[in-house]
């Protein structure tokens, strides 16, 4: 989680020639949505050592000899780690334009020209809004799970157990991350205030949401290992 994070291009899905979300090849992708190396990190964050993602790697893209715990259906475990592992990526992505509106309003809160501030709101409408257009992208495995209309994911196992995955909605709205619009173009600093918790409220939300994937991925792993823990190490609720 210490490593550094390199830098990528900006991640407006406004860009002519970026893919959709989730039709990238695997070896475009960051590992497990980029959750080890976010800058800020925060305690839900603090994930077991288990390589999430060089084990998500492993079972969607190659074949392994050893069995799954009796009882369990692999390939319906493997579609249900290629809907998580999608997510993260998706997750990811929407991150970094949220971390972007974060820096717009950071210098309008330093501002204090009034008409400056004004087109700092502009450009943070522009990336709030890009998030609906890249949630509109999504592949149909994030779209499943993070997606406008994301549903919970249910995995049985064995006999009547199963393992259920909490959806969570990446759009702006307010059944998503809850970000609104700067309606008096940053006018006052109270409603750069109000925005700026809007945005840090959104990023601890996705976090715990990717800590969660991670954590029912590894478990999800691990019963096609035939080596499941007792219990999925979740970070708590979305």
């Amino acid at each position: 989680m210490g490593t550094a994070r390199p830098r990528r291009q900006q991640a407006s899905s406004g860009r002519a020639g970026k893919k959709p979300v989730g039709d990238r090849k695997p070896d475009q992708k960051k590992k497990t949505g980029g959750l080890f190396r976010r800058r800020n990190a925060t305690p839900v964050e603090e994930l077991p050592a288990i390589n999430a993602a060089a084990g998500l790697d492993r079972v969607l893209r190659q074949k392994t000899e050893r069995p799954a715990a009796v009882g369990v259906d692999p390939e319906v475990v493997r579609a249900a780690l290629a809907r998580i592992e999608a997510a993260l990526f998706a997750i990811d992505d929407v991150r970094e334009i949220v971390e972007q509106a974060q820096d717009v309003v950071l210098s309008a809160r330093e501002l204090e020209d009034a008409g400056g501030r004004a087109l700092l709101a502009e450009s943070y409408d522009e990336l709030r809004q890009s998030i609906d257009r890249a949630v509109d992208q999504f592949d149909e495995n994030a779209a499943r799970l993070v997606g406008f209309e994301a549903e919970e994911l249910v995995v049985p196992l064995v006999g009547q157990a199963s393992l259920s995955v909490t959806p969570m909605r990446l759009d702006t709205s307010s059944g998503g991350l809850g970000l609104s619009p700067p309606r008096d173009a940053f006018a006052s600093f109270d409603e750069i205030k109000a925005i700026t918790a809007e945005l840090d409220a959104a990023l601890a939300r996705a976090d715990r949401a990717a800590a969660g994937y991670v954590g029912d991925a590894q478990y999800l792993i691990a019963r096609l290992d035939d080596r499941a823990p007792k219990q999925p190490q979740r970070a708590g609720p979305a």
